[in-house]
């Protein structure tokens, strides 16, 4: 990530196929995002990002976030913010 300090949180689902992080600092533009990534296991290992999730409210940071695999379609990410607001997002990909 752009500017980041390295890595403040981490959520993978129960299938290890999506991964959500978040980074300390980071430039404008991506401070307080949370990073999704679809991640392969087979060949080899790895994490493709799909893309990035900003939370509601001025300047939202993320206090904490977690999977929740009861969908299913796919895993549901939580995510609680700085600004007050907890948010569930749908994580619905089609291979």
């Amino acid at each position: 990530m752009t500017g980041s300090e390295g890595i403040e949180k981490i959520a993978w689902d129960a299938s290890g196929e999506r991964l959500a992080v978040s980074y300390k600092g980071g430039d404008d533009n991506y401070k307080g995002l949370v990073a999704i990534y679809d991640v392969r296991r087979t060949p080899l290992i790895s994490a493709s990002l799909v893309g990035f999730i900003r939370g509601p409210g001025e300047n939202p940071k993320p206090i904490a976030f977690s999977f929740h695999d009861k969908l299913k379609q796919g895993p549901l990410l939580s995510v609680c913010w700085s600004s007050g607001f907890c948010c569930t997002y749908p994580l619905i990909f089609h291979s």
